[in-house]
Parts: structure tokens; sequence; C-alpha cells
């Protein structure tokens, strides 16, 4: 291919990337605002908090990037992928489940999605799959939104999504989700969904805004708006850009009404820093990302919502590595934060990819990679935050 030919198609290719940046393809209603984040009241007052590990000890692979769910019958769902190594032919996404109850273990991990039963599914050659989301729905209802490349890395990749409607026991084909119309390369996803209240006849739809990023000819965090309707199975979706640059991506967003919430972004810029910005409009519109005081080594962060405007965020201190796990709590919606406890420190480790939500119960979980060899999980609750924060302050 020459050199003219692959200018004129980087061009083609950016054109129509900014195009579809603001253009659906199967539109969900134009009126988007976000579930106000509930807090259950009657919760534990006494702190409280404790660890598991999802998968068996992996003595050879590699496991990384795991997202968590509370499914309709109050077990958690929790996937990841692994295999040899990141990139392999091998890597599968595995899934797992937890009866509620303290005690109760994780189900053995079992394969939902391989190379081979992508390509089944999709009727297209897939090279390898990752970054797997799990959210949930009403009536036992499952999703996975997940990575799939042809050819090429990351930034070759697409996203697809798959359904359960029996808590996971047997799951649908997969679907390619279209959102370029110029080769539909280079989205991935690692953001927690947020549920949508929306109107105009919804009552048998299920609808999310995802954040998801692009990294072809640039680095672009955006939002996947999604519905699934309950009926026929149909998916609806179109996606927006949050912002431009060569800067910004894996964005979280931690609501805190149903118009407003903050973002908050993995950052490749040379200071470092984790990045933010703020949308009034339900994520129609965001304000330009600014750099907090936090650091970051370009490495994933997850901020939620707590009450009274706080903001709980899990993120790795440290401009270099991935070390360091640290939780930080922001009392002003996400301008200042206070580290409140580091959840691992181990030179020469690594710690990554947090991910959390808040249960029914007003109980948080967290995951993420440990070490690259196995999934781990942590629950606690507000008072074990408000304890941590309080014995900060004192000191």
């Amino acid at each position: 291919m020459g050199k003219r030919l692959i200018i004129v198609l980087g061009i083609v290719t950016l054109l129509a990337y900014g195009w579809s940046a603001w253009i659906g393809f199967a539109h969900v209603p134009v009126k988007k605002a976000f579930l106000s984040p509930h807090y259950p009241s009657g919760s534990d007052n006494d702190p409280f908090i404790r660890h598991d590990f999802i998968n068996p000890d992996s003595k050879t692979g590699m496991v990384h990037v795991g997202s968590i769910c509370e499914m309709s019958d109050g077990q958690l769902g929790a996937v990841w992928y692994g295999g040899t190594r990141e990139g392999a032919k091998d890597v599968a996404i595995y899934f797992s489940t937890k009866p509620s109850g303290p005690k109760k273990p994780w189900s053995s991990p079992r394969i939902i999605v391989n190379r081979e039963s992508a390509t089944r599914e999709l009727n297209r050659y897939i090279k390898k799959v990752g970054n797997p989301v799990i959210f949930s729905g009403p009536e036992n209802r499952l999703w996975l939104i997940y990575v799939s490349i042809t050819v090429g890395g990351w930034s070759g990749s697409s996203l697809n999504v798959k359904a359960s409607l029996d808590g996971g026991r047997t799951w649908q084909n997969s679907q390619r989700l279209t959102l370029s119309p110029f080769f539909n390369i280079s989205e991935l996803v690692k953001g927690r969904p947020l549920p949508l209240g929306l109107a105009e006849n919804n009552e048998n739809k299920d609808h999310f805004a995802i954040p998801i990023y692009h990294e072809f000819f640039g680095y672009f965090p955006e939002i996947l708006w999604i519905g699934f309707s309950r009926t026929n199975g149909d998916v609806f979706y179109e996606k927006s850009r949050m912002a431009g640059g060569s800067s910004f991506l894996q964005p979280s967003i931690a609501p805190l009404n149903a118009l407003s919430a903050r973002a908050f972004f993995r950052c490749l810029s040379p200071a470092r820093k984790i990045a933010t910005a703020r949308t009034d409009d339900g994520g129609r519109t965001w304000s330009t990302p600014e750099s907090l005081h936090l650091p970051n080594p370009d490495s994933a962060v997850d901020a939620l919502p707590l009450t009274r405007d706080r903001i709980l965020m899990a993120f790795n201190d440290s401009q270099n590595n991935r070390e360091v796990l640290e939780l930080a709590v922001s009392n002003d919606q996400g301008s200042n934060w206070i580290r409140i406890h580091t959840l691992e420190i181990r030179p020469h480790e690594e710690f990554s990819y947090p991910y959390m939500i808040r249960a029914r119960n007003g109980l948080i979980h967290l995951v993420y990679t440990w070490k690259r060899k196995r999934i781990r999980h942590w629950v606690f609750n507000d008072a074990w935050i408000d304890q941590k924060l309080k014995q900060v302050i004192q000191k």
C-alpha cells in the first residue's frame, strides 16, 4: 500500500470517526438522565471490611481486567480475561458467581467467550478477545460487553454485546456493535455501566450509559448509550465523545444526581495526573478535562459516588508504576481528595484496573488485578470509610 493511499485512508478514518462520535446508528431516546445514586437506609453502622480471591491462583498464566455486578437474585457475578499472556490467542473471558452471604465461596470459573466461540457467533475471524464488563438488569438478565480483535493490537479492536436471560447459566450469541462507519475499529471498554432513567415508553427497555474509549489516531473518552428490549432482545445504541485530544481514556463516571456527574480519566500526558471533567446535562456535554493533584502512571482509575456529595476513588498512587493501590475520598464532588487506605503496596508487583459497585444492601464491592495472577475482591461499608477518613483527619 502506497504512502499516499495510507494518508488518504487515515484522513477518511478521522473524518468518519468525527462524524460517528456524534451521530448514532440505532438511536436510543434523546432525553437522557442518570439514575440518582441509591443509598439504602438501615445498613450496618459498624465498620466492616473483608476480602477474598475470585479465581484460583494462576501458576503459569495471566489474568486481568475484572468487573463485578449484583444480579437480581442477590448473587454476585464477575468476569475477567485470562491466558498465557495479554493478547495471546488462548485468552478467554471467564465468569464466576458468589451466592449472598459472607462465607459463600465463588464458583469455579468457566469460559463464556474465547476466540473460537466469538469467531463462530460473530461470523468473522477473531484473533483474540479481552476487556470484559458485566452488568445486570431485572428478571435475572445479564449483559456482557467485551473486546474482540481481528487484526493488530488493541487499536484494532471492536466491541460486542452478549446476553444471558438466566443469571449466566446460558448465554446468547454475541452481537458486534457498529460504532464507526469506516472499519469499525478501536473501541474498547473498561468503566462501570450506569443505569439511565428515560421517558417516552421505556417500560420494556433497559438503558445504560457505558464509558468506553478510542485509541487509534488519538485517545478519546466516549460514552456508549445502549438500550435492551425485554421483549425481543433488540439492542439500540449510539455513542458520544466526552473529550478530544490525545491524553485521556478509560473514563470512570460518578453520577451526583440525574443530570450531574464527574468523570475521571486515565491520563497519558507528561503531567502524570488523574484528569477530571463534569457534566450538568446528563452526559451530553462535558467540561474540558483538568488535572487533579492525584498521580497517575498511565493506569485505570475507578470512582464511586458516596453520600453527602462525596466520591470514593481507587487508583495507583504513583506516577511511575502500579505497585501501590490506594483509596481516597473527596468531600466536594471530586475536586479535592484525602487518601484513606492503602489496599496494596509491594515493589515490582502490579495491582491495577480497580472496578467498584454498590450492592442493594449498601455494601461496596471492589475487584482488581492482583499481580496479574488473580482477581482480588474486597467488600466494605460506608462506616468503614468514615472510620478511615476520621483516623486520617485526626492525625
